[in-house]
């Protein structure tokens, strides 16, 4: 407040010998009014108490994606209000941009510290990277240890996708996800990509196989990516590449759409005709019927679906193995988790990977929740011996389907087939939609001698799981058990295939072999019992605060002699190498190898924005030169002679983070002089503003000396006042403006380089900058940094410099050269501001004038009668 009015009210306090404080001055005049409650107090800086605790807790609400709103309410709850909690809320966002500005720095090699530290609770975790020719991060894959573990036991079927706007930088997200024991979505690998090539992608593919050690998955479902169909034979050639049905037919659901509503029940016999478990000759059969019956053999649509039926249409690979996975739903879905409660695209790197850390943690959490449900027994909708076989065998979710199926079973009746009597024909005796397209039999081979159970659907060859037909039988045979070679072990409660393979990311026992959680455990119970006891009275709470205190400052030191004995380790180990180094120049030791770098990341650039699929800068914009090309989202910090960054913060002005901010800004304070200068010169005038901001971006492109007494002239004044459109009303006016500057050029030394220029076709109009007519203005100028560099030069070898304008034109309007001309002259635009003035009052009076006269008329032309009527009424 003192800094904001100028209040001369202050207290002069002195020290006594015995602690105590007498007044020696005090002013208690102010020259503005008081607060008017105590609430507003949190509003001055002298009464502002942000306690440590509260901005660690800020942290770890902003960066679990909290919002604004929430940690406010969660504050004033925990505060008993708003104005209890010692800052308010421009604080609290204050304090949550220095967060981010603090996280952003080193995001690069932040990520790789996280790695090492994940690598360092289990060696089994995989990382690997790929920069560019210019030392920038440009793909990176990762892979946890349980997720490589998950990969041994369900690997057999994957889906694969990449989605956008994940992380700041824009780059593609792209996760390996696969199906588990208890039918749930399970991350195998995750990837950040820097663009979607072929090259990209095969180096992605490439680090997956290596890190799951050379296992191919026996499918694989994506989308449509050209780069991605030509990189998967090349990096997994025994893996079946399916194409996801559902963006096909989003690919071509406008013209489907119109095709439903001329024909309305086209839609549920295509459904069927897909979904059915059909052989490729049926479906053939069937799709030739379906266009012969509504005439669709000249519809695009249906022929390019016909063409790219092998990709997308399960009757072709029915007896692959896909898991119960037919589309990339799964990978679509964990993007739209990841998305929605763990990562946003404003994160930094290493903030993504930790939020995508605990994604697959709460994924673990959700696997280990429905394991334990499945230790339990359930009962059995029959007593037929192979549902209590299969219920103890399988996991709850995948009984649960069994058991499902069952129940539509019931819907089919067997007969036995006169040819073979292991041979049954089951056929559905109640239609519907859902077998809308089928045939009327179905064969089921059962033969109980050689426990053989198979049906020409192949369901149980596609999926796993046995399908209505053969269920029908089994209750048909009574059988009391199925083969074991039925029940694929991926879906039992004991599917872990490699048991002593260590799958957990975290450590859970200390060096010395304690449990991490036994020590918590008793931690927290010890803690709990004194902050209960020192609750009852002020004594005991004055005990337990000095304890805690004293408890966390011997911490503190323990703290700091473990890292003063890793930085003595530090030096010593730079002390031998520094006597390796001499003794090596010396000759004495040849053949002593050099010291290698101890951080191999910190070399390392964060990645440019990326450009995807998506958006509208495409590579062909960029090779053309019409788009920008991508900058870092952030400028990397000034370093200091120790090589230290000097700062966090952006400054406003000069947009660099060099430990200072607009206010001290050295660019700033240049700006307020030439500004002055400009006045001095010109004089003020009403564009100062637009002025100013002109000096200060041209200063935010240049260098900026360390002498603070430096000046430099404004060479771009003419790009404040100059209009680039020419007008057909100032055509004349500006011809003849150029036919006195010709003439003044002509005293100047270089007059012969000029008028060879001038023969040159461009513009009408010339350069304020370079005084040419060659097609430019001052803001477009090629030599328009030269020009400044030679007057700064100029300026500092002459003693008595004197400031020069440099636009030489003569206003027409106000008769002064001020470096602008007609049209933006303010004298002029202040007379055409009072004639539209007077124009107005002008028409006002008019048109009030004439309203008058109509109504004069209007009354000399009412009938007397009518007159006297309307009075008496």
């Amino acid at each position: 407040m003192t800094k904001r009015t100028g209040c001369k009210a202050f207290m002069r306090l002195k020290e006594r010998s015995d602690g105590t404080c007498i007044v020696k001055d005090i002013t208690l005049q102010h020259n503005h009014t008081l607060l008017l409650s105590p609430s507003m107090l949190v509003f001055m800086h002298s009464h502002k108490r942000v306690d440590p605790t509260l901005k660690g807790l800020v942290k770890d609400l902003q960066f679990s994606n909290i919002k604004h709103v929430n940690i406010m309410g969660l504050l004033t709850r925990l505060h008993g209000g708003r104005d209890k909690i010692g800052c308010h809320n421009r604080d609290i966002l204050n304090m949550k941009a220095e967060n981010t500005r603090k996280e952003s720095i080193n995001e690069v090699q932040n990520m790789f510290k996280f790695f090492e530290d994940m690598k360092k609770e289990n060696e089994n975790f995989f990382y690997d990277y790929k920069v560019d020719d210019e030392n920038r991060l440009e793909n990176v894959f990762w892979s946890n240890a349980s997720s490589r573990a998950a990969y041994a036991d369900f690997g057999d079927c994957i889906t694969f996708d990449t989605t956008y706007k994940s992380n700041k930088h824009h780059l593609p997200l792209a996760v390996f996800v696969g199906v588990n024991n208890h039918l749930q979505s399970t991350i195998f690998g995750v990837a950040l990509m820097g663009n979607e090539s072929e090259e990209s992608f095969k180096w992605v593919f490439s680090r997956f196989l290596e890190c799951m050690g050379g296992k191919q998955p026996i499918c694989i479902l994506t989308d449509q990516c050209p780069a991605m169909t030509k990189a998967i034979p090349k990096i997994f050639p025994r893996t079946l590449h399916k194409f996801c049905r559902w963006h096909i037919m989003n690919k071509h659901k406008d013209p489907l759409k119109k095709l439903y509503k001329l024909f309305p029940d086209l839609k549920d016999l295509l459904t069927a005709i897909l979904n059915h478990p059909l052989m490729p000759s049926e479906f053939e059969d069937a799709w030739k019927a379906l266009i012969e019956k509504y005439n669709l053999h000249d519809i695009n649509v249906m022929i390019n679906l016909w063409a790219e039926r092998k990709l997308w249409i399960s009757a072709y690979w029915k007896e692959v193995f896909c898991a119960r996975m037919t589309s990339t739903q799964r990978s679509e879905s964990m993007n739209f988790v990841l998305k929605r409660g763990f990562v946003t695209e404003r994160d930094n790197l290493h903030i993504f990977v930790k939020q995508v850390n605990n994604c697959i943690q709460a994924r673990h959490e959700a696997e280990n929740a429905e394991t334990n449900a499945s230790t339990g027994t359930r009962k059995t909708v029959t007593r037929y011996g192979f549902e209590a076989q299969v219920m103890d065998k399988y996991t709850r979710a995948v009984y649960s389907v069994f058991r499902e199926r069952q129940y539509h079973s019931t819907a089919f009746r067997i007969k036995t087939s006169q040819d073979n009597p292991n041979n049954y024909l089951v056929h559905h005796y109640n239609q519907s939609k859902e077998f809308a397209w089928s045939r009327h039999e179905f064969r089921v081979l059962a033969d109980e001698v050689e426990g053989r159970y198979e049906c020409e659907c192949k369901l149980w060859e596609h999926t796993g799981l046995f399908c209505h037909h053969v269920i029908a039988v089994f209750e048909h045979l009574r059988l009391d058990e199925i083969p074991n070679k039925y029940i694929l072990q991926r879906y039992t409660k004991d599917a872990v295939t490699n048991p002593d393979f260590n799958r957990r990311d975290y450590r859970r026992t200390t060096d010395d072999g304690t449990s991490i959680e036994y020590r918590r455990t008793i931690l927290y119970s010890e803690a709990v019992k004194i902050i209960n006891k020192g609750c009852s009275s002020e004594a005991k709470f004055q005990i337990a605060l000095s304890a805690f205190r004293d408890a966390n400052t011997r911490l503190d030191n323990e703290e700091a002699e473990l890292e003063n004995n890793e930085d003595a380790e530090m030096e010593n180990n730079e002390q031998s190498s520094n006597q390796e180094n001499t003794t090596r120049e010396t000759g004495e030791q040849n053949d002593i190898p050099p010291a290698e770098n101890n951080d191999p990341y910190a070399d390392i650039q964060p990645p440019l924005l990326a450009i995807t699929k998506g958006s509208k800068t495409t590579d062909a914009a960029r090779k053309n030169g019409k788009c920008k090309q991508p900058v870092p989202a952030r400028p990397e910090p000034e370093l200091d002679e120790y090589g230290r960054p000097k700062g966090t913060r952006i400054c406003g002005t000069c947009n660099k983070i060099d430990g200072h901010n607009s206010r001290t800004c050295k660019a700033r304070q240049l700006a307020k002089k030439l500004l002055e200068t400009h006045e001095k010169v010109y004089g003020p005038t009403a564009s100062s503003g637009n002025i100013k901001v002109r000096i200060r971006n041209l200063l935010a492109r240049q260098h900026i000396p360390e002498n603070d007494d430096e000046e430099k002239l404004d060479t771009d004044e003419g790009e404040c006042f100059e209009d680039e459109t020419d007008d057909e009303e100032y055509e004349q006016e500006d011809e003849d403006e150029d036919i006195t500057e010709q003439e003044e050029t002509q005293n100047t030394p270089d007059v012969d380089d000029k008028l060879e220029n001038l023969n040159k076709k461009g513009g009408k109009r010339k350069c304020s900058a370079c005084n040419l007519r060659l097609g430019h203005y001052a803001s477009t100028c090629p030599n328009k940094e030269k020009i400044l560099q030679q007057q700064i030069l100029e300026r500092q070898t002459s003693d008595n410099a004197i400031v020069k304008p440099q636009g030489v034109k003569v206003c027409s309007s106000c008769n002064k050269i001020r470096g602008h001309n007609s049209r933006t002259c303010a004298r002029r635009q202040l007379e055409e501001q009072l004639l539209h003035l007077q124009s107005t009052e002008n028409d006002s009076n008019t048109m009030e004038d004439r309203s008058k006269e109509k109504n004069r008329k209007k009354t000399q032309t009412t009938p007397a009668v009518l007159r006297r009527s309307t009075r008496k009424r």
